[in-house]
């Protein structure tokens, strides 16, 4: 049997090359042909032929957002499915593929289930799970341009830093352009974040439309209000341009207008509609909601209170998926925090992001007994990529035994982030690990860092108990 495949998360770094080694690997096991293409942050690799794609007898997409030339699967049989459900049970997916594919029509390029219910979206089952790989997708576009406008305005600061009556500034010259690049990645990523959005709708007419309407929600001086509308005035304007781009593509255009309608009707014709809809009726209430959540976010993270259990919140769900959407949700508000000028959720869900894989790789080293010859070979693997802040390197560890390691990940987690709201530790990027504390976005690196450590020793010790106690039974029952 000869199966193709393409693999893309949201980030693009791990469960990306996690997900199509698995399918390798197990592929190989059962004696399939298997070739799986990475859409990953470095770009298209491994890429798929036109002769391995016709001759392959199944394709399986795994994806979280939407993947780069799906049209090319059309006739094939196709069985598309989030990457957590591939790493969770790789062999079951296999050898399900005879009974799960269908056979895809390009026809239907953006969202085919939601093209089957002719009443609407509202009572399809499948919407919720499209709307979030939509969100996604603008996230994974979003990324690097809020991790290059962190770590420029930290560089910054910390080079180049002066204490001011308003807080810290920046000393003109050269540290000052330095900050000025930051600034600029940060006032990219919500057009970004909208055009992906809407992108992952109804394709590249929609671009234009979304992000410039974007800026236009974000800019208090045309909406006549007092603040822009923020991070939900951008996932708004994705999802209002994308819907509005894939109506009009469904008039009935003459032939001879068709060229000029991607070029220049629906790009006049969106833009309009949507900034209009947020200059006379959602731009005021959107931007009073943004300061009220703004407004939120400060008391709640600095009162010790409610700082304490939503750290404990913010960390259990940045373990609980290791990457997947729980744990998204956990890095988009912290994301989203880092812009409304409360850096300190960010700051706690950094505490937590890198805590499952350093407890873990730390655990093979402190009992080997405890782990198979596999688990102890990836320990170093789970080690450095929790230096580097990826959660998914716990995945291997969490998949084999998921009773024991999954709640000492979680509990680990959540102590790091709720001592890191304690702290008040904050973080400037959207990343978490040592490493963006040594690159100086968070306020106090020594106190960042034993946060971490906290959070790692308690999930590796609870980890070890926890394997040592079925270790034992195992033996007494031998």
């Amino acid at each position: 049997m000869k199966v193709v495949g393409v693999t893309k998360c949201p980030v693009g770094i791990a469960h990306t090359y996690l997900a199509a080694e698995k399918l390798e690997k197990v592929g190989k096991g059962l004696n399939y042909s298997v070739k799986i293409e990475t859409q990953g942050a470095q770009g298209i690799e491994n890429q798929l032929t036109e002769e391995e794609i016709k001759q392959a007898d199944y394709v399986i997409i795994a994806a979280d957002v939407a993947i780069e030339g799906k049209e090319r699967f059309n006739g094939k049989k196709v069985v598309e499915l989030p990457i957590s459900k591939v790493l969770q049970n790789t062999e079951g997916v296999m050898k399900s593929l005879e009974s799960n594919t269908k056979i895809y029509e390009s026809s239907k390029l953006n969202e085919p289930e939601m093209d089957k219910n002719k009443e609407g979206y509202k009572n399809n089952k499948n919407y919720g799970k499209s709307a979030m790989k939509q969100l996604m997708n603008g996230v994974s576009y979003m990324i690097p341009f809020v991790v290059v406008g962190g770590l420029f305005i930290a560089l910054s600061i910390s080079c180049g830093g002066v204490p001011t009556s308003k807080g810290m500034g920046v000393t003109p010259g050269f540290w000052s352009k330095v900050n000025s690049i930051g600034s600029i990645g940060f006032k990219l990523m919500i057009p970004i974040l909208a055009g992906y959005i809407a992108f992952a709708i109804s394709g590249r007419a929609a671009l234009a439309p979304a992000m410039i309407s974007a800026m236009v929600a974000n800019d208090n001086t045309i909406l006549g209000t007092s603040a822009g509308t923020g991070f939900l005035g951008a996932i708004l304007v994705g999802y209002m341009a994308g819907y509005l781009v894939k109506w009009i593509n469904t008039w009935k255009i003459p032939k001879n207008i068709r060229p000029i309608m991607p070029i220049f009707v629906i790009p006049i014709l969106g833009t309009g509609i949507v900034s209009g809809a947020f200059i006379l009726v959602l731009g005021a209430p959107i931007s009073w909601l943004m300061t009220a959540l703004e407004s939120a976010l400060n008391i709640l993270s600095k009162n010790p209170a409610t700082s304490i259990p939503l750290g404990l919140l913010l960390g259990a769900m940045v373990a609980a998926d290791m990457g997947g959407p729980i744990n998204k949700v956990a890095f988009l508000f912290g994301t989203a925090s880092i812009t409304a000028g409360t850096p300190q959720i960010m700051g706690a869900v950094a505490c937590a992001i890198p805590v499952p894989p350093l407890a873990v790789g730390l655990a093979t080293f402190m009992k080997k007994k405890c782990f198979n010859e596999e688990e102890r070979a990836a320990g170093i693997p789970a080690l450095l990529m929790g230096l580097i802040g990826i959660t998914e390197g716990a995945i291997p560890f969490a998949a084999a035994d998921p009773k024991r390691v999954m709640p000492s990940i979680i509990i680990g987690s959540s102590i790091a982030s709720a001592i890191g709201m304690v702290f008040g530790i904050t973080d400037v990027v959207p990343h978490g690990g040592p490493i963006v504390g040594f690159l100086g976005a968070t306020n106090n690196l020594a106190l960042f860092l034993l946060c971490i450590i906290i959070g790692t020793l308690i999930a590796s010790v609870l980890t070890i108990l926890s394997k040592d106690v079925k270790r034992r039974k195992a033996n007494v029952n031998a």
